[in-house]
């Protein structure tokens, strides 16, 4: 063998580790992989004017992990199914995304999370859910809801009138009831109201929970029916529970509204309908701080919002809280994505490992309760706070400590 020979096959030996080398750490650090979400929600029908906020905050945070690449090398892929609030729609939109590679979903509406979510099981695909319900987390299975459900949200809000608001020792037990367009998330808090209310007739006498088809907008007979009440639940829908508001007014009916935290995603649609007087004295919960709170998510949750979408960050921060407590959703649910390729891999990142993962996720924002999942428990928030509407300032204000969620309780 020549010199020359024999020094050509050496630098071809030296290429080839050095490449087998760099192959490993192209692997390493997970350069050119995607990761498919698929995104279920409603782009165009009813629900949109509340639900255009979690589309503008995917896009935000998935902007935002591509381009500062806290997943190192890994790049995030979504794919949209626009349902437009027609349940017919909901399979056929878990059909697509699926079809389309998405190794996790999210879904933004309770009633689509419902309906596909044998499917997911079926085909074991994880399924993020915005929103929850006693119906999501009842089996333990493929849905993880990034809150708490809605019925003990309004459980645990009725707990705290009963030792904050009302006098039940002298007054009696206060009378309740519940109106909204029937749909899954209505029928939680519905029916959490009612057990709870069931569980202490001391303390609340429940009139009536009204949960009309979808679609109705005159509410002369629900205005009758609940129009002695001291206090009435308007769980979401933001056209059903302004036109509620409005009539419900018109007639000189004092009631006190309640409701869960979605009601504070509406706040501005409200304020438009019927004005800071008809809803002065609103009590709700909320999961996160607003706006008016800092606290390093809210402040990141500002940056992002001043940084893509600045001609309409006002209008956004002034809507309510629709846009900040979708934030905090999505970003634990990406601050999981994150954890699953740092414990895997990016090359082994599946369904499965998001699964696994998810069962011991566990986070603490500055400022908040811990928040996670186990083998048992399917929604990551345990935590809420107490706001009232105040028309004196034109915004909501906080007036309870952090306090556990339950359900029935004791």
């Amino acid at each position: 063998m020549g010199r020359r020979q024999g020094k050509a096959i050496a630098c071809f030996l030296v290429l080839a580790l050095l490449a087998t080398f760099c192959s490993g750490c192209h692997r390493a650090t997970g350069a050119g992989v995607t990761i498919r979400i698929g995104y279920i929600t409603d782009v165009t029908g009813p629900g949109s004017p509340i639900l255009i906020h979690f589309t503008y905050i995917l896009e935000d945070l998935v902007r935002y992990y591509n381009e500062e690449d806290p997943i190192p090398g890994v790049k995030i892929k979504v794919v949209t199914y626009d349902t437009k609030a027609d349940a017919g729609r909901d399979i056929p939109g878990y059909d697509w995304v699926r079809d389309r590679g998405a190794q996790v979903i999210i879904v933004c509406l309770a009633v689509t999370a419902e309906t596909v979510k044998s499917f997911a099981e079926r085909d074991k695909i994880p399924v993020a859910v915005m929103p929850s319900t006693k119906a999501l987390i009842e089996p333990p299975g493929w849905a993880f809801c990034f809150s708490y459900p809605a019925s003990y949200a309004v459980e645990t809000l009725l707990k705290w009138i009963s030792e904050e608001r009302w006098d039940w020792e002298t007054k009696g037990p206060a009378k309740i009831g519940c109106v909204s367009w029937s749909e899954s998330y209505s029928v939680d808090v519905e029916e959490g109201m009612q057990e709870y209310c069931q569980a202490h007739p001391d303390k609340f006498d429940y009139v009536a929970g009204l949960l009309p088809p979808r679609g109705t907008m005159t509410w002369v007979g629900e205005v009758e029916r609940l129009k002695d009440c001291d206090y009435i639940a308007i769980p979401n829908i933001p056209i059903a529970t302004g036109t509620f508001v409005k009539e419900f007014r018109a007639g000189g009916n004092n009631a006190v509204f309640i409701g869960p935290d979605a009601v504070t995603a509406s706040r501005d649609y409200l304020v438009k309908m019927c004005g800071w007087e008809a809803i002065d004295g609103m009590l709700t919960t909320n999961f996160t701080r607003t706006w008016s709170e800092p606290s390093p998510l809210v402040d990141l949750a500002k940056e992002l919002l001043y940084k893509y979408h600045p001609e309409r960050a006002e209008d956004i921060i002034s809507a309510g809280m629709g846009y900040l407590g979708g934030f905090h959703s999505l970003y634990t649910f990406f601050d999981l994505l994150q954890k699953v390729v740092e414990e895997v891999g990016s090359e082994n990142f599946d369904s499965q490992a998001f699964y696994d993962e998810a069962m011991r996720f566990k986070t603490n924002w500055e400022g908040y309760p811990e928040w996670g999942f186990t083998e048992t428990i399917r929604y990551s928030v345990k935590h809420t706070a107490i706001y009232e509407a105040r028309a004196d300032v034109n915004d909501v204000v906080r007036v309870s400590d952090w306090l556990p969620v339950t359900g029935v309780a004791e």
